[in-house]
């Protein structure tokens, strides 16, 4: 009899906490808008259903499994009572909590977990026909009413699905759910028809796609019928997740039938609407569904046609309309998810809430409607709520569910009906394996179970027959693979499969109800744990059932159960248990009749993982039937009445065991001592001791005892005490007995013994389980005994000398019996060792393939196959493995499956050269981990950790992530993890960083800079102060120090009047600093989701010393709305602080709008701040409408140019909708002119430009070049400001083309227009809309007939630089050249020649070079002879000549060329910092600053021309050393920003403050990591960036619209990479070595730096490098693991590096000096008695290492031997970065101290291997000899020549050890007792015996039995009867026979 153990009461937890819930309430919503009258109405109707709701509660429990969280295992429930669900979670302490309550509108039918997939790809083609679909998987719970499923997904997000049918039942498949549809009376006896509005089942794949009808699929291949499921006689029973199978009956035949679940193929669904009618299904509706009713569940659904009513009609018409008003949408039906664009999808077939049942909904602000994005759009803007005609076209719903008929039942004779459909259903195994689909009859009380199969090609399930038990209920266990059955007399039985195993007892079952237990529980039944005694003896609970009985008990189920007397003894009245429920685990809960709930756990097989793999292997070994019952009788003698008890359960498995295969265990000597302990009765031992001086029994107890043994023998020979042995005992077997040979396992003796043996040597290879081997040698030496296995015999004994002490019996076992026994093929005469196999291996011999049980000896089978990798260098994976390891087939299996080869292959392996990485990269396969190889033993993991030592240094760069942290790179395995994440993180301590103390205070205070990344900069910019000038520079927050003394003539007013003028002139700069700022503070800061994103204050006050009195400007005029244009860029800067990959959705950005409904410029800068950084393509499409619809200027601007950028060159539709409406030539001539401001349309015509970037429109490019001379007008508009709009159609243009001169048709056609537009000429007629829209002229300009080019130039310049980009096009060469004459100069305006200089610059891109030379090229000569000549002193042959020349002009034009052409330098080479191009730019600054500071020349060009040269110069400078710093250029800017107040303020105007302050950011660029990119699509947008005409005050875009200045942040990219150490998290200085790819002008071109650094672009580098002998080294190439690098950029520049030990970082040790390896060589080592524990926490961090070391060494007056050997040990391991090393050192060192007087041939075999693997001749490659790791280690010294052990401490090891065997052997009676041995007589008490026999492979005596031993063999006899043996050992062997003679 089985006993259950620990039953408890059990109460759901949701029914004592719904006693607590409010229940259901309806919050009253005053502003109703739908106010209809009969809306109450409705709503009353609501709640009235003719179906039974008389179970008001149901529960459901499930088990989530360990995730690895913290959390463990816990159980979860989900109650359902009335309206309200409750879902709680338990915890390891037994308390529950809530983790969400729901409170529905309407009772609540079901609550169940389910799983959504949204697939990966949208083409249905590729979607498999199963349902395992890949893809993101959405977890929740779903809460099913009659009409309508609400689905709450973990993440947050919920669901509403109506559904137009009331709900019978739902259930829960693979990805989705089935819904099975209520059927009314009336409709059994309707006509049926093939037709979806029949279907009584229906699929939802997605909470937002529509219930699709489910389609069935029967017959054999040649007649296959494919129908809807219309048949309302089946219903369905159950339903499997994991199996995709589906068990109906149907109430007609009276039969189950089982169905596959996949999805419907596309020839299914097409077969199924072909043989739909209709007609029949448009007019022919049920008899109860009226045509006029038009009560839909939801928007979508109400294309359906039918009643869709709860009870009146439960007809469906799952048909949809698809008239002739309907969008493309709604014309072809996609299956969400799979469409391509998801969210539009969901939101047009997503259910409505104002159903005839969720009116409540619509009124109550409830999480189902308020969160559902698809809430938004319930009814599609073209369908109405009510269908208005039946004649529009019919199309049906596509079917996307298959239920594929694979078995049914026999029919019975005598038809149940209704009655025979099965109350429960479920899937079990039994312990072999085997499958059962198993459904309860109650009706018969019949447990029906149909064992099932997968096919050979795995495609198909075979089911076999029909077995029934009987009984009332059952319920699986699906942790023990056993099965719980109630039969029909009330009691518990346990099952595996179809055979019974025992009664279940449940001893504390009564407790529950205290007058049950006296009327149904009869006092003498023994009660576990209970308040009650029994009167029988206590002794009683330990009775053991006869053999015979239990073997009677364990029968297949159709043998009669046979009553037995000992059941009697124990009448367990369970007559009052009603039904088995909630089957979690190993856990179940029986439920009385009272009502009264227990919880009953299960016992467990085995709690010894030794004994667990003992089970397996036999049931491996063993045919299935034998097996099941030797597992059931174990399982009942283990957890029979009485338990374990004091009993070692090992001894209860050997003595169950040895009686399974017929010994009689009462006279056997292994097992009858235990018996005697066991006749024991607890009665005795719990009597009162009458004298507390013990007696002699107790002492001969204590003998016995293992406490006695474990001591006894390590102190015996220590003491040098003589054996204690235990008084003779008198209850000895009397007389011999013989083996029961009808024994269930008797036949299969060899069998298990192979099976043990196999276990044997699997346990040997895990040091914890040393306690398991020690037991099962026991039995293994009784079975090699009596099968007559010597060689088995003497290699037990070899392992545990103590078995020698076991004297000799007569065995049990007759010789005539052993033929009669069953051996496998495995069975062989030598013992499988995996040691010697291991040995043998290493020195060459040959060696058959190992053998292996597959899922038992997992160890051994990975240990094998790493040696054979390790071993078979020059050979392929598979082929090595299938070479070393062999599969030991299972008993009786097939032919086909016969293949004993190893199972797993791993051709997937990367390819690697080096032996050593493919095994470390095979362990990764395996799944094996640091902890793994901890277990193993020291000998046979040392190979392994040396291949993972070797593989170290420098690591393949294309590994995976576990295989770098196998090898202890965690800095490469952390690297590697970038690349699987798609959400960015923040640095290491983002949230928890201060602020700058410079910034704490106010808020007033903060300057929006506050957030850098100090960490970065204090190692970037370590030596200066820069950053905190720059940050002095930029800020704007606080108010301007007015220094002005006051003259003693000057009035206080006027005083006040010169302050405030004073205070204007820093204003005006003021006001240009937030572009700089937004460019420095570009992605530093982190939002928190709750917290508003501060903005800066643009701070315009002053403050005048002494007093700090406040200085404003309310005394003097200045320009009206001046600050308009300022705080559009204080809020773009605001908004660029926000990282990339902050969580900023559409709710964050409408929480941080004006706290007032009025738009301010500062959130329009803010939102094209969120457009610039991608985060407004989150901002929902209404609230887009919402602001535009405000008509605010600045917010449009900013909108429209923010989402313009989000969605830069991918040509979205909506996008161009929204910039279309701002721009007159993109609408149609009819269309409703609208007032449009000039600044949106300019701001919208670049929109159009970057959303069609690149893509070569030609439709978009030909609007864009008619805008460039579009003319003004028609009346009073496009009259103003004309410039900005021409130059951005031209940058528009030149966007969309840019660098498709060659590549696009017609592109001459372009260049003549633009040229034409360049360098004017006659006005060509206007063609298409324009001509319409522009036939009124303007009222207020007049142009006349020719082109005029101050408008049209400057966009057309550009736009035909930016179209020929990089074609070296000479014709367009020649066109933007710089004319070389006076006439031709005079024609062109100076300004001009600087956009041609740099429109000819991009032409020729490949032509720029950063040098003078290139500067002079673009100057033509009469430049250079005459520019800033006018002044200079005249010769004597001046001629009239001279007197023509126009010197301002020429001066002019030679200062904008220089311009230009640093202008394209600048471009050219931005982000590169370029030395040369540095030098070069700053010389031409130098000449510029040399024009300023003489005023004859300045006056030749004029003041603003030098002024804006100058800043174009800067911006240049600034672009090419974008992320510097760089200090020259941060003075230079600091100067040219100190130009304020007279004389200045006459041409240094707000755009030179800009250009200055747009300088110092670039310096500082994102904080010091951001850089700009020179890619082309970087080029396009930084000239509208950076255009060289900057604005003359605030409100100045006559030229160029202010807002462009912040394109920048589509060229700028993070290239900084900031070293990081990944054990201290701390960031570093570390060498890199940067190598370019070769190109046609160089190769091999190198340089080293110190990280953090800025990278140059990474497509035109080859391969970064960690140098350094301080850290590991890491190498980026671009052919294997370049995604590594991108990724590491993409997730802030991270780069985590690892410290070699030994070494202090560059920050505490820049030169070196302090590093603790330079100390070692001024130190001697010798001399070190003891390290200090300081000393090595210098070298390593590894926690266990400094503990050990402080544990040691922490008191320095301990000295000795061992101290001084763990001191060179710890030194040696933690200097050369082995610290796995430090316990195979102390292990030998262990196993050789213990020599003398407790040594073990397990630990002396370890040393062997050890020994065997260092004399390998590939050992030569660990000491660095091999070519192999020539190309590893030729820029790291350090890693070559380095291993483990080092072979002097092996050699010493090993010296020892012979040490100690030739001082035993010196001794004459050890020699005696050798000699004996040899001769095969008895021994006893020799331990070293044994070691010495492993250590020097001495033969067994079965192998020397044909060696004479009467005389002395000679010494070649030996040598030619043991070849393998060594010389030293026969000779050994040879003097002790020598000796003994």
């Amino acid at each position: 009899m089985i006993t259950a153990s620990d039953t408890q009461d059990f109460v759901p937890f949701g029914r004592e906490y719904v006693q607590q819930h409010p229940g259901k309430f309806q919050i009253q919503v005053q502003n109703v808008v739908h106010t209809d009258p009969g809306l109450h109405f409705l709503k009353s109707f609501r709640d009235i259903s003719l179906q039974d709701n008389g179970k008001k509660e149901q529960w459901t429990l499930y088990n989530e499994k360990d995730a690895g969280d913290g959390r463990g295992s816990y159980d979860e429930e989900l109650y359902v009572n009335g309206n309200t669900v409750i879902w709680s979670r338990g915890g390891q302490d037994g308390c529950r909590s809530v983790v969400k309550t729901f409170t529905m509108d309407t009772p609540v039918l079901q609550a169940l977990w389910c799983n959504f997939v949204i697939p990966e790809s949208s083409n249905p083609d590729e979607i498999c026909s199963t349902l395992d679909t890949k893809g993101d998987v959405l977890s929740g719970v779903c809460v099913v009413e009659s009409n309508c499923a609400s689905c709450f997904i973990n993440n947050g997000s919920d669901y509403l699905a109506a559904l137009p049918f009331q709900v019978a039942h739902t259930w829960v498949i693979k990805n989705g759910l089935l819904f099975e549809r209520m059927v009314s009376p009336m409709e059994f006896n309707s006509q049926k028809s093939d037709a979806p509005n029949q279907t009584t089942v229906f699929s939802l794949l997605h909470p937002l796609d529509e219930v699709a009808p489910v389609i069935t699929k029967t017959g054999t291949a040649g007649s296959q019928k494919i129908s809807y499921l219309t048949d309302n006689t089946q219903h369905v029973v159950f339903s499997s997740v994991d199996l995709s199978i589906v068990l109906t009956y149907d109430t007609m035949v009276g039969v189950h039938s089982a169905w596959k679940v996949r999805r419907a193929r596309q020839e299914e669904c097409s077969s199924v609407s072909n043989t739909w009618d209709q007609t029949n299904s448009i007019y022919q509706m049920g008899p109860s569904t009226p045509a006029h009713n038009y009560n839909q569940s939801s928007s979508n659904l109400s294309r359906y046609l039918g009643n869709m009513s709860t009870v009146q009609s439960p007809q469906v018409s799952p048909l949809r309309y698809s008239g002739h008003i309907s969008s493309p949408a709604f014309l072809s039906h996609s299956q969400s998810p799979l469409t391509g664009n998801i969210g539009i999808d969901r939101c047009s077939q997503s259910p409505a809430v104002f159903g005839n049942n969720s009116f409540h909904r619509l009124n109550t602000p409830s999480p189902q409607t308020s969160k559902s994005p698809g809430n938004f759009y319930r009814t599609p803007p073209n369908m109405s709520l009510i269908n208005e005609s039946f004649t529009e076209t019919i199309q049906p719903i596509r079917p996307e569910i298959c239920l594929e008929h694979i078995w049914t039942e026999m029919a019975p004779a005598i038809r149940d009906g209704s009655l025979g459909k099965s109350s429960k259903a479920f899937l079990t195994r039994d312990v072999c394996g085997q499958q059962y689909l198993c459904y309860v009859i109650s009706y018969r009380q019949q447990l029906r179970c149909v064992k099932f199969e997968e096919s050979n090609d795995l495609k198909k399930l075979v089911f076999g027959t029909v077995n029934v038990i009987p009984c009332k209920d059952a319920v699986p266990i699906e942790s023990k693979d056993i099965l719980i059955v109630l039969d029909t007399n009330g009691c518990l039985y346990v099952y595996s499969g179809i055979t019974k195993l025992n009664r279940l007892y449940v001893p504390s079952l009564p407790l529950g109800n205290m007058s049950l237990i006296r009327q149904m529980t009869p006092l003498q039944s023994p009660v576990r744990g209970g308040v009650f005694t029994s009167s029988r003896p206590p002794s009683a609970m330990d009775a053991k059932f006869e053999e015979e009985f239990q073997l009677n008990q364990i029968s297949p189920v159709p043998t009669e159960l046979e009553e037995s007397g000992n059941f009697e003894e124990f009448p367990l009245a369970c007559g009052f248990i009603q039904c088995l429920r909630d089957n979690i685990a190993d856990r179940f809960t029986i439920e009385l009749t009272n009502g009264h709930l227990f919880r009953c756990t299960v016992p467990d097989v085995t709690n010894s993982p030794g004994i667990d793999l003992c089970l397996k292997a036999l049931k491996h070994m063993l045919p299935r039937d034998v097996a099941l019952q030797m597992i059931g009788r174990w399982y009942t003698e283990r957890n029979s009445l009485g338990g374990i008890g004091t009993h070692r359960e090992w001894l209860i498995f050997i003595r169950s065991l040895l009686s399974m295969m017929g010994y009689d265990t009462s006279r056997l000597p292994l097992t009858y001592r235990h018996d005697m302990d066991t006749s024991l009765s607890p009665v005795s031992a719990k009597r009162a001791k009458t004298s507390d001086q013990g007696s002699d029994e107790d002492w001969e107890m204590m003998l016995t005892t293992d406490h006695h043994k474990l001591y006894t023998e390590s102190l015996e020979d220590i003491l040098g005490l003589s054996v204690c042995k235990p008084t003779s005992d008198s209850k000895k077997p009397s007389q011999q007995a013989t083996v029961n040979i009808g024994a269930m396992l008797f036949n299969h003796i060899p069998a298990c013994f192979m099976a043990l043996h196999y276990v044997y040597e699997e346990l040997k290879l895990n040091t914890l389980l040393i306690e398991d081997l020690e037991q099962i040698v026991t039995i293994l030496h009784q079975l090699a005994i009596d099968l007559q296995c010597l060689e088995f015999v003497d290699y037990y004994r070899r392992d545990f000398p103590k078995l020698h002490k076991n004297k000799q019996s007569v065995s049990q076992v007759k010789e005539e019996y052993l033929d009669k026994m069953n051996y496998p093929s495995i069975f062989t005469k030598l013992p499988p060792s995996l040691f010697d196999w291991i040995i043998k291996s290493l020195e060459g011999q040959k060696t058959g393939a190992f053998m292996y049980i597959p899922f038992v000896c997992n160890n051994i089978q990975n240990i094998v196959s790493l040696y054979a990798l390790l071993l078979n260098k020059h050979m392929s994976t598979d082929l090595a493995i299938e070479k070393c390891l062999r599969k030991i087939p299972p008993s009786g299996h097939r032919a086909p499956t016969c293949d004993i080869s190893m199972s797993r292959s791993f051709c997937t392996a990367s390819p690697t050269h080096n032996y050593l990485e493919r095994t470390v990269l095979y362990m990764t396969q395996l799944g094996m981990t640091e902890k793994d190889l901890t277990y193993l033993p020291v000998g046979v993991v040392l190979p392994i950790r040396e291949a993972m030592f070797q593989c170290r240094c420098n690591p393949p760069s294309d590994w995976p992530g576990e295989a770098y942290s196998l090898i202890g790179r965690e800095d490469i395995s952390r690297l590697l993890s970038l690349q699987d994440k798609e959400d960015v993180s923040p640095p290491p301590g983002i949230f928890k960083r201060k602020p700058n103390p410079q910034s704490q205070g106010s808020k007033e205070e903060d300057d929006g800079m506050e957030h850098l990344d100090d960490e970065y900069l204090r190692l970037r910019f370590s030596e200066d102060l820069r950053v905190q000038e720059a940050r002095r520079l930029l800020q704007s927050s606080r108010p301007a120090r007015i220094a002005l003394v006051q003259k003693p003539e000057i009035s206080d007013h006027d005083f006040i009047e010169e302050q405030e003028r004073h205070l204007y002139s820093i204003c005006i700069r003021t006001m240009a600093l937030s572009v700089g700022r937004g460019m420095f503070t570009l992605s530093t800061y982190h939002p928190l989701p709750t917290e508003t994103l501060p903005i800066p204050k643009l701070c315009l006050t002053g403050k005048a010393p002494p007093r700090n009195t406040t200085v404003d400007l309310s005394h003097i005029d200045t320009v009206p709305n001046m600050t308009a244009w300022p705080l559009f860029h204080n809020g773009v800067a605001a908004g660029l602080r926000i990282v990339d990959f902050s969580q900023v959705d559409s709710s964050w950005i409408m929480y941080n709008r004006p706290k007032s409904n009025e738009l301010t410029n500062e959130f329009a800068g803010f939102l094209m701040a969120l457009g610039l950084n991608k985060h407004l393509v989150k901002m929902h499409i209404l609230n887009k409408h919402d602001y535009l619809s405000k008509e605010h200027e600045m917010t449009t601007i900013g909108l429209l140019l923010g989402v313009a950028a989000a969605m830069r060159s991918t040509m979205d539709l909506t996008t161009l909708k929204m910039l279309s409406v701002h721009l007159p030539a993109m609408l149609p001539p009819t269309s409703t002119e609208l007032n449009v401001s000039h600044n949106v349309q300019v701001a919208a015509i670049l929109g159009v430009g970057l959303v069609f970037q690149g893509t070569g429109h030609r439709h978009t490019a030909d609007i864009m070049l008619a805008e460039i001379g579009r003319p003004p007008g028609p009346e009073l508009q496009n009259c103003k400001d004309r410039e900005s709009y021409s130059l951005a159609a031209g940058l528009s243009l030149g966007l969309v083309m840019f660098g498709k001169g060659k590549e696009t048709m017609g592109s001459s056609d372009l260049s003549m227009a633009l040229y034409h537009y360049m360098v004017g000429g006659q006005k060509r007629p206007l063609v298409g809309p324009s001509q319409e829209r522009f036939k009124t002229p303007s009222y207020q300009i007049q142009e006349g007939d020719t082109v005029n080019v101050d408008v049209t130039s400057p966009g057309a310049t550009l736009a035909l630089g930016m179209l020929y980009f990089n074609t070296k096009n000479s014709a367009v060469s020649e066109w933007l050249k710089v004319p070389d004459t006076q006439v031709m100069l005079d024609q062109v305006r100076p300004d001009f020649l600087l956009l041609r200089t740099l429109a000819r610059g991009l032409v020729m891109w490949d032509c720029v070079l950063p040098t003078n030379d290139f500067i002079k090229q673009t100057l033509p000569k009469l430049l250079t002879d005459f520019a800033f000549q006018k002044y200079q002193t005249p010769g004597d042959d001046d001629d009239d000549d001279d007197n023509d020349v126009d010197y301002e002009t020429l001066s002019q034009a030679y200062c904008h060329v220089v311009a230009g052409a640093c202008m394209v330098v600048g471009l050219k080479f931005a982000g590169s910092a370029s030395d040369q191009a540095f030098e070069t730019l700053m010389r031409c600054m130098n000449v510029a600053l040399k024009v300023v500071g003489q005023p004859t020349w300045v006056e030749q060009a004029g003041k603003s021309t030098v002024e804006n040269c100058v800043c174009t110069i800067l911006l240049s400078i600034g672009m090419v050393m974008a992320g510097t710093g760089n200090l020259e250029v941060l003075r230079l800017c600091r100067m040219l920003r100190a130009r304020v107040g007279p004389p200045y303020n006459q041409y240094v105007m707000y755009g030179s403050h800009m250009a200055i302050s747009m300088t110092v950011g670039l310096l500082f660029l994102g904080g010091g990591k951001y850089t700009l990119s020179t890619k082309d699509e970087a080029i396009a947008v930084m000239l509208c960036a950076f255009f060289p005409k900057f604005p003359t005050h605030s409100n100045n875009n006559r030229y160029h619209l202010q807002a462009f200045r912040h394109l920048y942040v589509l060229a700028a990219e993070l290239r900084t990479m900031l070293p990081r150490d990944v054990d201290t998290g701390f960031p570093c200085y570390v060498p890199i070595e940067i190598r370019f790819k070769d190109t046609k002008h160089y190769s091999n071109e190198w340089y080293k730096t110190t990280a953090p650094c800025t990278l140059p672009e990474l497509d035109r580098l080859q391969q970064i490098k960690i140098l350094g002998p301080r850290y590991w080294p890491i190498v980026f190439d671009r052919d294997k693991n370049w995604d590594s690098l991108r990724a590491l950029l993409r997730h802030n520049g991270t780069l985590y590096v690892k410290q070699r030990a030994g070494h202090l970082s560059y920050v505490e040790d820049p030169k070196g000096y302090r590093s603790m390896l330079a100390k070692s060589f001024t130190v001697d080592q010798s001399s070190q008695t003891c390290i200090k524990p300081d000393v090595i926490k210098a070298f390593t961090s590894d926690a266990k290492v400094v503990a050990l070391t402080e544990h040691f060494f922490s008191n320095q007056d301990d000295s000795g031997d061992l101290l001084q050997i763990l001191s060179d040990v710890l030194y040696e391991c933690v200097t050369l970065e082995k610290p796995e090393a430090i316990s195979t050192h102390i292990q030998l060192d262990q196993i050789t101290r213990r020599s003398e007087f407790q040594l073990c041939s397990l630990g002396v075999s370890q040393l062997k291997l050890i020994n065997a693997y260092y004399n390998l001749e590939h050992c030569s490659v660990l000491s660095g000899a091999n070519d192999m790791y020539d190309d590893i280690t030729h820029n790291d010294t350090q890693c070559q020549g380095r291993q483990l052990l080092k072979p002097e401490f092996v050699l010493s090891m090993s010296n020892r050890l012979k040490h100690v065997f030739d001082k035993w052997l010196q001794v004459s009676d050890n020699v005696n007792v050798l000699i004996r041995y040899l001769k095969g007589d008895s021994i006893e008490g020799c331990k070293q015996l044994s070691t010495i026999l492993t250590w020097y492979d001495i033969p067994s005596p079965s192998q020397l039995a044909h060696i004479s031993i009467n005389g002395t063999p000679s010494l070649p006899t030996l040598c030619s009867v043991f070849p393998q043996l060594h010389v030293s050992t026969l000779m050994m062997l040879l003097n002790a026979w020598k000796t003994k003679s």
